[in-house]
C-alpha cells in the first residue's frame, strides 16, 4: 500500500509540474514578488494579504468595468476554503453544491463526477436525495464530459441540446444553464459541475462573471475531489487488510470444514464490501450445491445447475454481474423485499489439477464508500480468487467433501430457493453467527471424537 501511495504522489507531482509550465506558475510567482518588493507596503500588511488584495482586484477588473472588487470575488475565496476543509467524500460533495448554490445565486447546482470503476458519471444534485447514474454523452453534462468545453445556454428550450424529458416528467422548467468540466492539473477531465436557473430578474441568464467564478470553483473543486479520492482509496485499503488478516487467523485454525464455511461467509464480505455472502460446497455425485454457511449450521441442497452460482460451478468460470435485472441468468422472483443489483460468484478450485469446482463463494451488492450499490472490480476479483486459493488449500483434505454425496436423506431442499439465500448480510460481528460457528466447532469436535 506505501508503494501504491508513492507512485500515486510521483503522478501527482509530475502532473502538477507540467501544469505549472503550461500556466507560467513560475512566472507568475515571480511577478507577484517583484510587485510586493517594488511597493513595500506597510507592515501592517503581510505578503499573503498583499498577494490575496492583488488577485482579487485582478478579478475585479475582469468582471467589473469600474475595476470594483465585487463582493462574489469574496464569496468565491470563502467558498473555496470551506470546500477544501473537508474530505469525506459525501461531505465535500455536500459542500461543493452548498457553496456553489449561493455563489451563482442559481436554483439548482447538479454535480456529475465521473466514476472509473463504473465508467459512469454520478450525479449529486441539490434537488436529489440520492444521486443518479449517467453515461458519459448523455445530455448536456455528458457532452461537457465528453468535449471538455463550457456550455453557456441562455433559453434552454429554444436549443436543440437541450433533452426536454427531464422537464415533463419532474414538472420543473430549466430555463439557464451554465455548465463547466472539472479537470485535474493532469488535464484529466474528473467531471461537470452544472448550475441552473439564475436567479433574479425574470428571464436573467449566467454572465461572464458567473463563467469566471463557476471556471474558479471548478479548478479547487476537482482538487477537493482527488483529496476525498485519496481518502476513500486509503479507508478501503484498511478496511480490507483488517479483514484480510482477520480472514487469515480464522484459516490458520484448525477448523473443520463445516466451520470454514461458516467463517468465510461471516467474515469475507469485508474484504470487498458486499452486502452479502453465501457460500456452496459442490457435491458431484449428486449433481448439487450445498450451502451449510447459514446461522442454523443446517444443510441446504440445490441443484447444481441453479442460477449464477450454478453456472460458476458447473463450468468453472468467475461470474461478475454489475446489473442483475439485466442479466438473463437472473430470476428477480428470488427478489423477495431485497433488491440484487451486483453480483461475484468465484469458483474454488479443486487442487493440484484446479479442473473441477469444489465450491462457489458468491456475494451480492458491493457497498461503495458512501452505502451506495457500486460494482464489484478487478482489485474485488483478485482478493475473492485469492481467498478461494486458500480456501481450496483448506478443503482438499475435508471429510464433508468425501463425505457429501453420502447423505441423501435428512437434509433441507428448496423448490424455490432464492438465489442468494442463504447468506450473511449486515454486521459481520453478529453474535447469532458466532454462536453457529461455536455449534459447528463443537459439533465437529465430537464428530471426530
Amino acid at each position: 500500500m506505501e508503494d501504491n501511495a508513492w507512485t500515486i504522489q510521483q503522478r501527482e507531482q509530475q502532473a502538477v509540474d507540467a501544469y505549472c509550465q503550461k500556466h507560467g506558475i513560475e512566472q507568475f510567482m515571480e511577478e507577484l514578488v517583484s510587485e510586493y518588493l517594488s511597493e513595500r507596503p506597510k507592515d501592517d500588511l503581510t505578503p499573503k494579504e498583499f498577494f490575496a488584495q492583488k488577485l482579487r482586484t485582478q478579478l475585479g477588473d475582469e468582471v467589473s468595468p469600474t475595476g470594483q472588487v465585487p463582493s462574489s470575488a469574496r464569496q468565491l475565496f470563502e467558498a473555496t476554503k470551506k470546500i477544501m476543509s473537508e474530505i469525506v467524500p459525501k461531505e465535500t460533495i455536500r459542500v461543493i453544491i452548498e457553496e456553489s448554490l449561493k455563489l451563482l445565486s442559481c436554483d439548482r447546482i447538479s454535480l456529475f463526477v465521473f466514476d472509473k470503476r463504473l465508467e459512469m458519471l454520478v450525479l449529486n444534485a441539490s434537488n436529489l436525495e440520492q444521486p443518479i447514474r449517467v453515461r458519459p454523452g448523455q445530455g448536456i453534462a455528458g457532452k461537457v464530459f465528453r468535449s471538455g468545453q463550457m456550455v453557456n445556454i441562455a433559453d434552454c428550450y429554444s436549443d436543440p441540446q437541450f433533452d426536454q424529458s427531464f422537464d415533463k416528467e419532474s414538472g420543473y422548467r430549466t430555463q439557464s444553464l451554465l455548465a463547466i468540466p472539472i479537470v485535474d492539473f493532469g488535464g484529466t477531465l474528473l467531471g461537470v459541475i452544472q448550475a441552473i436557473n439564475k436567479l433574479g430578474d425574470a428571464g436573467k441568464s449566467f454572465g461572464p462573471t458567473d463563467e469566471i467564478l463557476l471556471g474558479n470553483l471548478a479548478d479547487q473543486v476537482s482538487v477537493a475531489l482527488q483529496n476525498a479520492e485519496f481518502y476513500r482509496a486509503a479507508i478501503v485499503s484498511s478496511e480490507r487488510a483488517t479483514a484480510l488478516l482477520q480472514m487469515m487467523q480464522f484459516m490458520t485454525q484448525d477448523l473443520g470444514a463445516q466451520s470454514l464455511m461458516l467463517s468465510v461467509a461471516t467474515h469475507a464480505s469485508e474484504l470487498v464490501r458486499a452486502d452479502r455472502c453465501t457460500v456452496f460446497l459442490v457435491d458431484d455425485r449428486a449433481g448439487e450445491l450445498i450451502s451449510i454457511a447459514n446461522e442454523s449450521g443446517q444443510e441446504i441442497r440445490l441443484p447444481k445447475s441453479y442460477g449464477i452460482a450454478g453456472e460458476c460451478a458447473s463450468q468453472n468460470k468467475l461470474i461478475v454481474i454489475d446489473d442483475a435485472y439485466e442479466d438473463a441468468r437472473f430470476d428477480p422472483e428470488s427478489d423477495k423485499g431485497y433488491r440484487t443489483r451486483s453480483i461475484i460468484a468465484v469458483p474454488v478450485k479443486r487442487p493440484p489439477a484446479k479442473d473441477s469446482v469444489c465450491a462457489v463463494i458468491q456475494m451480492i451488492n458491493k457497498q461503495d464508500f458512501d452505502d451506495e450499490i457500486g460494482r464489484f472490480d478487478e482489485e474485488d476479483v483478485q482478493v475473492l480468487e485469492t481467498l478461494a486459493t486458500f480456501v481450496a488449500t483448506q478443503l482438499a483434505e475435508s471429510t464433508l467433501l468425501v463425505s457429501a454425496a453420502k447423505h441423501g436423506k435428512g437434509h433441507d431442499t428448496l423448490e424455490a430457493m432464492p438465489e442468494h439465500v442463504p447468506e450473511h448480510r449486515g454486521s459481520f460481528r453478529s453474535p447469532r453467527h458466532n454462536d453457529a460457528t461455536m455449534k459447528a466447532v463443537i459439533e465437529e469436535e465430537e464428530e471426530e471424537d
